[in-house]
């Protein structure tokens, strides 16, 4: 039974943290937890990785916003036909043949105003006249060169009652910048677990440096006693098969110090790897676990932050404007649809050449003379539309889920919040008794060891104690382990994980894009 107990102290010492390990004096790669969070977002791959796609967020409204773009149009017409000869086209001719060119801007404004600026220009050509044996006599005066035509105009367009001045164009792009924001913040949360998960390499690494120095203090220790039991031995105060039986612990002791050595470096391999640094990184130390409680620890304000912070409640509250954004689309939708449009500018026209039709100031379209005006108005009804009652429906069915998901969800992100407090201060009260006890223990073993260095007490007395002081150690390892991982669950049910690393989250998004 005391092997056995022995045997598992050791095993437990090997995952807990060293607390009478000495640090190390060589110099190296020093790294707190600020730093591995700091290193984790600029270096490790998978974080990178969520970044690169936290870039991507808005690329829905981006593309969604193009359609505001100036855009320069342009178009080319060929309208070529032949006709037999008979009386109908004498005077159309039997030939004719027209080629439009145009080039010019565009735009469509967030309030649905279409605007357009064009130069147009057409080439008319007949042969009408022009063969004298189907000519009538006297009419081949007629017959007349290509004749060109060019104009300058801006047309304007606007819908005044479905999408009133744009209103849901303006309402889309809203929903599209709600969507983004969501998406942004869902991805936000996405890199902090990255860096959750590049926070446990970090502590493991912690863990196995601790166990590594720890073995290093017990196979000191196991010695020291192997050899004072010799020397008892020598004066006729301990028995030979006792010497037998630290030899035995003091081999176990060194395979284990093996077995920590190999997995102290597997832990910084990993984590050389999840911060991305160079392979012949040696660190010199690490920052032990925090061991303080949060000031200001209060449920209400705790909440009020998490209501403003919480990703999962700021999406609701845009999921819920959305919803009335996609009502008032889905009503106007049963709005008849008016649309104006207007065209004013200046033409000219010629037999010389399309640039006559610029450069002559009398006649010319820089005259003024001859303007073109074109006006229209185009209405259309849903009448029976079932398309536009299932969309008010829909939008209906949207807006009564999200009240109530956001009913449930202000319940939950308050008992969230509140558990968390709760769970910090007892794990907190845990850790503190957890030192008292591990530091009576420590007192114990100096004193039973100091005892059996003196001869008043034997080797099994020392074995318990120092038992006694393994699990004390490892209750406390296990007490601030588990409140390092509630203060985290408390900074995470508030969304503030960022902000205690002082981390700025616009800068999460990568510079070189």
């Amino acid at each position: 039974m005391e092997q056995r107990s022995w045997v598992s102290s050791a095993l437990i010492l090997l995952i807990s943290f060293g607390l009478i390990a000495a640090e190390s004096e060589e110099k190296g790669f020093t790294l707190s937890l600020k730093d591995a969070v700091r290193y984790a977002i600029d270096n490790n791959r998978e974080v990178l990785q969520a970044r690169l796609e936290l870039a991507k967020a808005d690329s829905n409204l981006m593309k969604y916003e193009a359609k505001y773009s100036w855009r320069a149009v342009s178009k080319a017409e060929i309208d070529q036909k032949k006709f037999p000869f008979n009386q109908n086209n004498i005077f159309s001719g039997t030939k004719t043949q027209t080629n439009t060119y145009s080039a010019g801007i565009e735009k469509l404004f967030t309030t649905g105003t279409y605007f357009k600026i064009e130069a147009r220009s057409q080439r008319f050509d007949s042969n009408a006249f022009e063969n004298p044996n189907q000519t009538p006599a006297g009419f081949t005066a007629l017959g007349l060169p290509p004749l060109y035509t060019d104009s300058l105009s801006v047309t304007i367009a606007q819908d005044l009652l479905k999408n009133a001045f744009g209103a849901n164009e303006r309402n889309m792009e809203k929903i599209l910048e709600n969507q983004t924001e969501i998406m942004r913040e869902q991805m936000e949360d996405q890199v902090a677990s990255k860096v959750v998960s590049t926070l446990v390499d970090y502590w493991n690494y912690s863990v196995k440096e601790s166990g590594f120095q720890t073995f290093e203090q017990l196979l000191k220790n196991t010695k020291n006693v192997r050899d004072l039991t010799i020397r008892k031995q020598g004066l006729g105060l301990s028995e030979s098969f006792e010497v037998n039986q630290w030899n035995a612990l003091l081999s176990q002791v060194e395979g284990q110090m093996a077995q920590a050595t190999a997995e102290k470096e597997e832990a910084r391999r990993k984590l050389i790897r999840s911060l991305n640094l160079p392979e012949d990184t040696v660190f010199q130390k690490t920052t032990p676990l925090s061991e303080v409680l949060p000031e200001k620890l209060d449920y209400q304000s705790d909440i009020d932050y998490a209501y403003k912070h919480r990703a999962d409640f700021r999406a609701i509250q845009r999921k819920k404007e959305n919803a009335e954004l996609a009502m008032k689309m889905a009503k106007n939708e049963a709005l008849p649809s008016l649309k104006a449009a207007g065209t004013y500018g200046y033409q000219a026209q010629n037999t010389i050449s399309p640039q006559n039709n610029y450069s002559d100031n009398r006649h010319g379209v820089f005259s003024y003379q001859y303007p073109v005006m074109q006006g229209s108005l185009d209405l259309s009804y849903p009448i029976m539309d079932k398309g536009v009652k299932v969309g008010i429906r829909d939008a209906e069915i949207q807006r009564r889920q999200v009240s109530l998901e956001e009913a449930d969800l202000v319940k939950a992100v308050s008992d969230d919040v509140k558990t968390r407090i709760d769970i910090l201060k007892a794990s907190f009260r845990v850790m503190e008794n957890a030192k008292r006890t591990e530091e009576e223990s420590r007192k114990y073993y100096n004193g039973v060891l100091r005892s059996f260095q003196q001869g008043r007490f034997n080797a099994l007395a020392v074995k318990n104690a120092l038992d006694t002081l393994v699990q004390d150690q490892l209750s406390l390892v296990r007490a601030k382990v588990d409140y390092n991982i509630n203060l985290h669950r408390y900074y995470v049910a508030k969304n503030a994980l960022f902000e205690e690393y002082g981390v700025d989250r616009a800068k999460l998004l990568p510079e070189n894009l």
